[in-house]
């Protein structure tokens, strides 16, 4: 829990400040009387989805009182909404009008990349990752790393992703999450290219490759017998991880040489060039670092050796898998699952596909599976469990003292279901309702909660109507996504009604928010006309009335514009335009971007981690860093240093 006294005068969070980034009438966190003249002003708490006469729900307001007589007794430790929580980003890059260059003089993803790197450098002090020599953490807490693959490097283009520092209020992420948006938008501007890059802050491109946002809580893995069964097999793939590095030994060790060998011949065949009286600096290759030498080997040497690595770690992914589908976070993804699946009504980003379709949210109608390892097989997950995957198969030795951590009772539960939101209440509403209904799970509240019989196809069908009409099989018949989302709101009005007065936290606040976000996307169900309440809310239905502005005549081309130009993190960002002329939007002000900005809050691992790298960042003592540790100095005087001991 954060500790407010430990924090300078001038870098209090968002909630020692009542007002601050706050749109008129919202409560002030933890406001007792804020539930009645609010988030519980209406009669049953939302307003009625369904036609005159008629409860698709199944009279959810008898449902929902009941579940919360029967629920388990309020066993948090801590305030509400005051969990880990952490969100990580994909950014695209590109080149405004490129019309009139070739494909082969538009600068390769890569060199992007480390312009981008450059201009953070200049802005920030940073570190190297530890098992990622591509990835820089910074000073505020957050990290950057290349997503683009080692055969797309040369290629235009490119992702960056940006990570938010963790943190345990939805306010404080929602100021680091604009900070750094904030932070990728000045660092393309800043680049030292004669390019004119831009960057997207979307969830596809007009290829239709899909990527996005990550969400990241901390969250109980599992309880009772079941924490002993995960335990039991978190030690089984401890051991599996030691035979499978050792296994891996003899393979890393010829691709080792592979690129000695291929390093050797490019230093000599440039050594040749210098020497060569007509050489053209000008056309010097990027220096290669490990990655592109692999995709530089002929392709049936590197494919071997790639397959060779995964099957020596098929048996680790198998147990993994089962782990991650039966056991781990079972609750949390029985219970959120309809949440989030409905949420896209509210939270989507909007897509407008090669067919002209449009979409509520790009990311889900990518989702293929509920839970998975996330990119093994290029599966997309509603629950991601590729960082597990990383932390037994993709790191080095030195990860065997860190898997420990694995045995710990709270882990980190990933989200894949999520878009990149450019709106402040669709983002914010995005995390802080689901780290409230969270607490709810590990309350017992959860009676009387819909789940959804077909979640893959009942996602698609979802995001496919954006009249918010289209129904899905659930436990409770059928309902809209509207009306799942009023089950979930109603029943965490419930929740916070009932917990004790010391423990609200923001819970108030959340409930407020998430209420006006499912106000603007009812009254456009209501009445397609009415989207006043909608514009600059939610991001989907923002963006659809900027495409529809075009007419019915209106190309793909030009519709598509409209739909990647809206994420454009530029003064000329079709968004970005739209908050110059409407600064009510913005939930955080600048002056909390900014603070954001300089360091992460006090109270989370992001907090020492950052002082840190303040500390380190070019002194004679090298550091590089992991999100759970660092490893500081050289030889003998190498020691580890662990963030969360020091929190």
């Amino acid at each position: 829990m954060s500790d407010d006294s430990r924090l300078p005068p001038d870098d209090q969070t968002a909630t020692d400040h009542p007002g601050e980034g706050k749109a008129a009438g919202e409560p002030n966190a933890g406001d007792q009387n804020a539930g009645d003249q609010n988030a519980g002003s209406q009669k049953d708490g939302v307003s009625d989805t369904s036609a005159p006469g008629s409860d698709p729900t199944g009279n959810d307001r008898d449902t929902v009182r009941s579940g919360s007589r029967k629920a388990k007794a309020f066993r948090l430790d801590r305030p509400l909404v005051s969990r880990l929580i952490g969100l990580e980003t994909e950014y695209a890059t590109l080149v405004n009008d490129p019309q009139n260059l070739d494909r082969e003089d538009l600068p390769p993803a890569r060199l992007v990349f480390e312009q981008i790197c450059e201009a953070v450098q200049r802005d920030q002090p940073t570190v190297g990752g530890l098992f990622d020599s591509e990835q820089l953490f910074l000073a505020s807490g957050g990290a950057i790393s290349f997503e683009s693959h080692p055969s797309m490097h040369s290629a235009p283009g490119g992702l960056v992703e940006i990570a938010t520092p963790e943190v345990r209020n939805p306010t404080e992420l929602l100021s680091c999450q604009r900070s750094i948006d904030e932070l990728a938008s000045e660092a393309t501007f800043d680049s030292e290219t004669s390019f004119d890059l831009r960057i997207l802050k979307n969830s596809s491109d007009a290829l239709g490759h899909v990527y996005g946002c990550q969400e990241n809580y901390e969250a109980e893995v599992a309880t009772g017998w079941l924490l002993v069964v995960y335990r039991g097999f978190i030690a089984l793939l401890w051991c599996m991880q030691v035979i499978s590095l050792m296994v891996a030994m003899p393979i890393m060790l010829v691709l080792i040489s592979l690129v000695g060998i291929s390093r050797l011949l490019k230093s000599r065949k440039d050594k040749l060039a210098q020497e060569t009286e007509f050489h053209d600096f000008d056309d010097d290759p990027l220096p290669l670092d490990n990655r592109d030498v692999l995709a530089s080997l002929p392709t049936w040497v590197s494919g071997l050796l790639i397959h060779s690595l995964r099957l020596v770690h098929l048996p680790t992914v198998l147990v993994l898998g089962f782990v991650a589908k039966h056991i781990a976070f079972r609750k949390q993804r029985h219970y959120l699952a309809p949440m989030l699946i409905s949420r896209v009504a509210l939270c989507g980003a909007g897509n407008l596909d090669p067919d002209g379709c449009y979409h509520l949210s790009p990311k889900a109608m990518a989702i293929d599976s509920v839970s998975h390892m996330g990119g093994f097989r290029g599966e997309r997950p509603i629950f991601v469990f590729g960082h597990w995957l990383a932390q037994f198969c993709a790191k080095s030795f030195l990860s065997l003292t860190s898997t420990r951590s694995m045995f710990a009772k709270r882990q980190r539960l990933q989200i894949g279901l999520s878009d990149s939101n450019m709106s402040d209440l669709a983002e914010y509403v995005k995390v802080a309702s689901v780290s409230l209904v969270l607490d709810m799970i590990e309350c017992g509240y959860v009676e009387g909660l819909p789940i959804i019989r077909q979640p893959v196809e009942s996602l698609h069908r979802i995001s496919s109507d954006w009249n918010l009409v289209s129904r899905v099989p659930t436990s409770r018949g059928e309902m809209t996504a509207l009306d799942i989302q009023k089950v979930y709101l109603n029943l965490a009005k419930r929740f916070v009604d009932d917990a004790p007065a010391n423990m609200l936290g923001d819970a108030k606040l959340v409930l407020y928010r998430w209420q006006e976000l499912f106000d603007a996307a009812n009254a456009f169900r209501q009445n397609a006309n009415d989207i006043d309440m909608a514009i600059g809310r939610v991001d989907w239905l923002t963006k659809r009335n900027l495409i529809d502005s075009l007419g019915e005549e209106a190309h793909w081309t030009d519709r598509k514009k409209v739909d990647l130009r809206y994420h454009e993190l530029s003064e000329e960002g079709y968004y970005s335009m739209l908050m110059e002329s409407r600064p009510d939007l913005r939930l955080v002000t600048a002056e909390q971007i900014d603070r954001r900005r300089r360091s992460p809050p006090a109270g989370s691992p992001a907090a020492r981690r950052g002082w840190l790298i303040r500390e380190f960042a070019g002194s004679d003592e090298p550091m590089q860093s992991e999100w759970a540790y660092a490893v500081i100095g050289r030889g003998r005087k190498r020691r580890r240093v662990d963030f969360a001991k020091e929190s």
